[in-house]
């Protein structure tokens, strides 16, 4: 997007911010009582706040309690003074007021002279005495001097208790969303990670497809952000977790910094050795390199902004090309030409042919082997390591791209004492190349604008209001390396839908025993979307009572194109030959997953949130804070319409059921033809209706019910002692991702299991020749059509929260808090099948289906639930003498029946049985039982202006250094284990092992076996396995990274900072999670695993974000 959709797009935010009032959510609060020194109330005290950057100043009066209160201000310092006749005047300098802090300033007037001042400097308050949010504020300096790897501030997030992060992957959203966002794991106060609300400078910036953040700004620009783990305001909702972040702005002198980060493989470490022989190099080259600016607007001799009109600019840029390794298992040279010698004599390959004969010494004559595997092995590399293992052979060296560039502008103006507007303009663009095998990778585009306009104005001095308006604009494309240059599927010539260009490449290959091949099976996806907001807010203060009421309208556009499997993703086991890889040398399909196109929906919905919250200062030292908040979401509308819902009269396991009135339907909203420009027709005996009377013109209910009431009790027993009490429901809106599954009927879906070797290549669908359609050629004829549903009776999930929380104030700088959280998940939505599990059973899958001529109908539901509690300690010391120290530490446990919609990890997608969703219930893939996070920020107290060593050539030498460092140590995350065969044979996908009653914890695990495998085997042929969700563990985290930097001054003002940070300090490798397929390896007659035969519980990959020692060099100039 080039600079006139910029022009455009400001212009578009600009005209409706005019039309449209709205309120913003990254102020804070100044507010006080004021008394004599008898200890009686001031009233009618002149309290004034200003901001010393600015000369921004509001002024107010005590009322009749003594009270005062400077509701919108924004993060800041600030002087308050406050003045009475017949008493000295007393001045509080350099008060720091963080994002959403309510800091309480209380001031007791001695006898004297106005004209008599009794000055005192000093920050803010470090106990939170006004209500009983949990949270933590990661201020500027944090931000902007710890090392930060890629300078992505949301890892400072990590550093609150009650914030769990690096569990699992990105699940679904990696191939579906891709990019960083994708992989930006944040579990607060264990809830999931896709229900976090990101908000910038007060508009929300959320994108609706995997509720990942939308725009990232560069550290530079920001002012600080805080993260809302518990209990807070009825002011905020639509998610649990709030990431609250505020940009700088401008002030009365001009600002900039100039900055260029380098790092290569010269100064890195080698990547941990997984493999026998390792690259010498791993080439690696990244720059970041930017600038900020800011200051008063003037135009010499027609306009000086001084005190009035300002402006902060930021750009940045990123560049990465490096390399990853990759770890696969792949079949050896030999079996590749059809030779399976080297497995016997413990695993014969048998021949379907010849009433199961073993081949000759294990061969397969050259005639028999399938002519399209063949061709695909072009895209299934040979071994590359030595040795003739067929574990950990193949060692894949990807050259990775990936180029950002962003830019922020904001601009501050001053209309008055009763009114301050500001706006912001942001984008960002990003392209990332992250190749795999051969042809096997995928690309990554994405396009984010974001524009807001504010405008805070006092209309009485006890009252003030806040608006704002803002735009969001999202566009990401995902797809596949051969996209739009190679149609595998026509110049193989497999019998399957041919994709459009946008979805060319190769079919998904699956292989029991081995890596996988092929494009992946979850792209292209491609989104373009829109969020209009409108916000209004009021503050009144009112005796002893702080009164809040707002209301906060979205309109969502949120448009996708995509779909899973347009190329098909073909299976291989063992049904024909007893192993995996000859199964696919002979052609010999287990499953075969299709579709017939690609989807197209246009999702649309117009979101309402109000609120009102009033904080009754009781008495001086105790505070209750009360509020409400309404939410009302409507499902997602289709202004195509394409979506198409599942009515289910009966989720059963019976087999068989012909009763017409219990039978699913197919339902389309609207009127008219049913099959009208759809691609598809499917089973004649499949009951469809297109009709909004069965389910509405949404397919979903709306939920109307949606009240939080929120309690928060403050009570101050000392002055350097507080005790906090809280209790509130919070809702959740889930991705949208799983609402366009909908849209994805409408070009059909539909997976093939093999009845005695009859799925090939040649025959990847059972259909050739023969269609209970009939010849409707262009069209494609779906039998068994596998359904995406969601269930109509939708409910919003929400969480209860409660907390009992301690602060301790141990010196002018120093704070303890201890407290407990607890969470009650409901309602909690998860796929599950809604119908058409097969039952268990000796008979013929076709004989066990409740409705044989339906697939599997795979649904959203409100079925889940969640408990989480937790023992958090935080240790805070504000900057004094040099130093700065947040450090917490939290014990907890997160119990759920499912972690998310799209799951990450190894946390199954689906149920085993989802006739038993009870039998789900574990610990949540984001549990990490124990974690503690420590930062530190300290100027060594050498060199000018410092304690020792301050004169001379030594002070400019030694002087001036600042180290810092982050240390994480915390435990390892949940696994579940797999199979890795339809044993159930129930055609899912996702049976879970037996458990052997021997305990899979080992006294020192190793990459080689991380686990002991042992506690697991292969459950009999039809039946589920007895293992629980989550019962293994993965490894634990611990890193600790590093930096130091010296500022060499050119003048007071203008200095040069030189800057050195260390990834991984101690390069202590911090591994990946271990390998959950049992069927990676052979097994004995018991069917447990044995050692040494193939890859599961071991482990070839370093944990994600946190790779072997990186080494980064900086400068930058700041004037």
């Amino acid at each position: 997007m080039g600079a006139k959709f910029c022009l455009g797009f400001s212009l578009q935010v600009i005209t409706l911010a005019i039309a449209v009032p709205a309120f913003g959510q990254t102020f804070g609060e100044i507010t006080g009582l004021v008394t004599d020194s008898t200890g009686g109330a001031v009233v009618g005290a002149a309290v004034a706040v200003t901001n010393p950057q600015t000369n921004f100043t509001r002024k107010e009066v005590t009322n009749a309690a003594g009270l005062y209160n400077f509701p919108t201000l924004l993060p800041g310092v600030y002087n308050i003074r406050v003045e009475m006749p017949g008493f000295q005047s007393e001045i509080r300098n350099n008060v720091e007021l963080q994002v959403q802090q309510v800091a309480r300033l209380d001031f007791q007037l001695q006898v004297g002279a106005v004209t008599q001042a009794v000055e005192v400097t000093g920050g803010a308050p470090l106990l939170n005495t006004e209500d009983a949010t949990i949270g933590t504020v990661i201020e500027n300096q944090r931000i902007v001097d710890l090392p930060l790897n890629g300078r992505n501030f949301l890892q400072l997030a990590a550093l609150s208790p009650n914030v769990n992060t690096s569990f699992g992957n990105g699940g679904q959203s990696s191939s579906r969303q891709g990019g960083d966002r994708s992989t930006q794991q944040l579990s607060i106060s264990g809830n999931r990670r896709e229900w976090n609300y990101f908000t910038l400078d007060g508009m929300s910036n959320t994108d609706v497809n995997f509720n990942s953040y939308l725009f990232l700004p560069s550290i530079d620009a920001l002012q600080e952000f805080k993260v809302q783990t518990g209990v807070y305001s009825a002011e905020f909702g639509r998610e649990v977790g709030q990431v609250n972040v505020s940009t700088k702005s401008g002030t009365n002198d001009y600002h900039g910094t100039l900055w260029e980060f380098l790092r290569n493989n010269k100064l890195d470490a080698l990547p941990y050795a997984f493999t026998a022989a390792v690259p010498a190099s791993s080439p690696f080259k990244w720059n970041q390199y930017g600038f900020t600016l800011g200051g008063p607007i003037r135009i010499p001799r027609i306009y000086n902004g001084k005190n009035r009109l300002f402006f902060m600019a930021n750009f940045e840029g990123f560049r990465l090309h490096n390399q990853t390794q990759g770890v696969y298992n792949v079949p050896s040279g030999a079996m590749r030409a059809g030779d399976f010698s080297q497995i016997l004599p413990g695993t014969p390959i048998i021949d379907p042919l010849t009433n199961n004969q073993p081949f000759a010494g294990n061969r397969i004559p050259r005639e028999r082997l399938d002519s399209i595997s063949l061709k695909m092995l072009e895209f299934y590399p040979a071994p590359n390591q030595p040795g003739s293992a067929l574990v950990r052979n193949y060692l894949a060296l990807d050259r990775n791209i990936t180029n950002k560039d962003q830019f922020t502008s904001r601009i501050d103006f001053v209309e008055s004492t009763k009114s301050n507007w500001f706006g912001r303009v942001s984008w960002d663009d990003e392209y990332i190349l992250n190749p795999a095998l051969y042809l096997n990778g995928h690309f990554t585009a994405t396009t984010a604008h974001q524009g807001m306009i504010d405008n805070t104005r006092i209309l009485r001095p006890n009252l003030v209001n806040e608006f704002r308006f803002g735009v969001d604009h999202f566009f990401n494309d995902i797809g596949g390396e051969l996209n739009y240059k190679r149609d595998v599927i026509k110049e193989f010539g497999i019998p399957m839908p041919d994709p459009p260009p946008i979805a060319w490449g190769t079919p998904s290959v699956g292989i029991l025993g081995f890596s996988g091949f092929g494009d992946d099976n979850n792209s292209p996806y491609l989104n373009y979307n829109y969020t209009f907001q409108w916000t209004d807010n009021v503050s009144w203060s009112r005796g002893k009572h702080a009164i809040k009421f707002g209301a906060d309208i979205r309109r969502d556009r949120y448009s996708q194109i995509g779909n899973q499997f347009p190329r098909g993703a073909a299976g291989f086991q063992n049904q024909a030959t007893g192993y995996g890889f000859a199964d696919y040398m002979l052609g010999y399909l287990y499953n075969n997953s299709d579709a017939a196109g690609l989807a197209n929906t246009q999702l649309r919905a117009t979101s309402q949130a109000y609120y009102i919250t009033d904080a009754w200062k009781v008495r001086p030292n105790l505070t209750v804070s009360v509020g409400l908040r309404y939410e009302f979401v409507p499902p997602w509308s289709d202004r195509r319409p394409n979506l198409l819902n599942a009515y289910v009269p009966l989720n059963a396991a019976v087999a068989n059921i012909t009763d017409p009135k219990l039978q699913p339907i197919f339902v389309r909203p609207g009127t008219g033809d049913f099959y009208q420009d759809m691609p598809i027709r499917f089973n004649p005996n499949l009951p469809v209706q297109r009709t909004d009377s069965l389910l509405g013109n949404r397919l979903v209910a709306a939920s109307y019910n949606n009240f939080a009431p929120r309690l928060g009790i403050a009570w101050s027993p000392s002055q350097k002692w507080t005790v906090r009490f809280g209790a509130g429901i919070f809702y959740a809106q889930d991705i949208g991702n799983a609402v366009f599954d909908m849209g994805r009927n409408f070009v059909g879906r539909f997976t093939v299991t093999q009845s005695n070797h009859n799925l090939t290549w040649e025959n990847p669908i059972l259909a050739v020749g023969n269609t209970p359609c009939g010849n409707i050629a262009p069209l494609v004829c779906i039998n068994q059509p596998l359904a995406l549903a969601h269930n109509y009776d939708h409910k919003t999930p929400y969480v209860e929260q409660y907390e009992f929380n301690i602060q301790r104030q141990i010196s002018n700088s120093t704070a303890l808090e201890a407290g407990y959280l607890g969470t009650q998940g409901h309602l909690l939505q998860r796929f599950s099948y809604l119908a058409n599990q097969p039952v268990l059973g000796s008979a013929p899958l076709a004989q066990r289906w409740p409705f044989p001529e339906w697939g599997l109908i795979q649904g959203v539901v409100n079925s889940g639930d969640s408990n989480y509690n937790s023992l958090a300690v935080k240790f805070t010391r504000r900057l004094a003498n040099g130093l700065t120290v947040l450090s917490g530490y939290t014990y907890s446990k997160s119990i759920d029946n499912g972690s998310g919609v799209r799951t990450l990890g190894t946390d199954p997608l689906y149920p085993q049985n989802s006739y038993c969703l009870s039998c789900e219930r574990g610990v949540s893939v984001f549990d990490q039982r124990q974690r503690w996070v420590t930062s530190a920020v300290y100027d060594l107290p050498v060199g000018r202006g410092k304690a020792f060593l301050n004169q001379g050539a030594a002070s400019k030498v030694i002087g001036g250094w600042q180290l810092n460092s982050i240390v994480t140590i915390g435990t390892g995350f949940p696994l579940t284990i797999v199979p890795g065969s339809d044993r159930s044979q129930t055609s899912t996908g996702y049976d879970r092992t037996n458990a052997t009653g021997i305990s899979p914890v080992l006294s020192n695990p190793t990459p080689g076996q991380w686990f002991n495998i042992a506690a697991f085997s292969l459950q009999p042929l039809g039946t589920y396995g007895n293992a629980g969700r989550n019962v293994a563990r993965g490894p634990g985290i611990f890193d600790w990274d590093f930096s130091t930097l010296k500022n060499f001054y050119f003048t007071e003002r203008r200095y040069l900072q030189f800057r050195f940070e260390v990834f991984n300090f101690l390069n202590h490798p911090n591994f990946g999670d271990p390998n959950n397929n049992l069927g990676n390896n052979r097994l004995d007659a018991s069917g447990v695993p044995i050692p040494g035969t193939g890859s599961f519980g071991t482990i070839t990959t370093t944990r994600a974000g946190i790779d072997m020692r990186e080494l980064q060099f900086s400068l930058k100039v700041v004037f």
